[in-house]
């Protein structure tokens, strides 16, 4: 049960601070409204898949790229630091 709570409570929590993060709020109450939408709809339209798809995918791309800057400025910065590694010229 605690698993299920925890990851509920990722959705709408910053993980560090265990505070509200009204970015994932109110980007999954988005998310949330918007595939009910979608689901309910007798017969969705071409329109509807495009929306649909391009809103939940393009915000995942970009969430997903951003995360990655961190990541590459500390491999950059253990490069620079490491004696043994040869850098590219």
């Amino acid at each position: 049960m605690n698993g299920i709570k925890n990851w509920l409570a990722g959705m709408f929590t910053n993980p560090a601070t265990g505070q509200a993060s009204h970015t994932k709020i109110w980007a999954n109450v988005a998310f949330g409204s918007m595939t009910y939408k979608f689901l309910m709809a007798p017969t969705p339209v071409e329109w509807m898949w495009w929306c649909f798809g391009v809103v939940v995918g393009s915000y995942s791309l970009g969430k997903r790229g951003l995360s990655i800057i961190p990541q590459v400025a500390a491999i950059r910065k253990e490069e620079a630091n490491d004696p043994d590694t040869d850098v590219a010229e």
